[in-house]
């Protein structure tokens, strides 16, 4: 099915419901009826499942993903059914321009027999709006929930010797998916 402007909004106005709903549960459920300051934000919770260092914003942002992304299942599969994909990932190799769409099950099978190197620069937004296939995509999307209410956060851009160095991840999603690809942030809604 085709992305009319008519299923564009109502998909657009799901998708910010499920961030402000996250943003909304987890934050009361840490912080009552205000939020983090900056320090509580940087304060070490300890260490993530690969030993790396772990903030609270961090914390914070898992817990507010997880809830988000399973409010925006429910949502899509009654506004898409068999239409979106949550979490997906995509491997681009850089030899033949190809993009390769990666089953959760592909995944697990690389993380679990240790080969996640091969893992490396591939791409995984949020939810993927497609026409029923995962490689024929219309629309990319990214929850990004700012520890601190103090504007709307950037695409984040990808480090040194990553395979997609020096490209934000809404320049990485748009040139290998080939699809617009946007923000959902708490109170400001969808945005590119």
């Amino acid at each position: 099915m085709a992305i009319d402007a008519a299923l564009e909004a109502r998909i657009h106005k799901a998708l910010a419901e499920c961030e402000d709903e996250a943003r909304s549960s987890v934050m009361t459920k840490h912080f009552g009826n205000r939020g983090p300051t900056h320090q509580e934000c940087s304060e070490s919770v300890g260490v993530d499942s690969h030993g790396r260092h772990m903030t609270r914003a961090m914390q914070l942002g898992i817990e507010q993903h997880d809830e988000a992304l399973q409010c925006a299942q429910e949502k899509l599969q009654e506004l898409k059914p068999d239409g979106f994909s949550i979490s997906p990932r995509y491997h681009l190799d850089f030899r033949t321009g190809k993009v390769q769409y990666l089953s959760p099950d592909q995944v697990k099978a690389q993380l679990d027999s240790g080969r996640s190197a091969e893992l490396r620069g591939s791409l995984e937004p949020d939810i993927v709006i497609h026409t029923g296939s995962p490689l024929q995509i219309q629309r990319v999307f990214d929850f990004k929930f700012p520890c601190v209410n103090d504007g709307r956060p950037a695409w984040r851009e990808y480090p040194r010797g990553h395979p997609h160095q020096d490209l934000t991840q809404k320049q990485a999603y748009e040139s290998v998916l080939k699809a617009r690809a946007f923000r959902v942030i708490p109170r400001w809604g969808v945005l590119e």
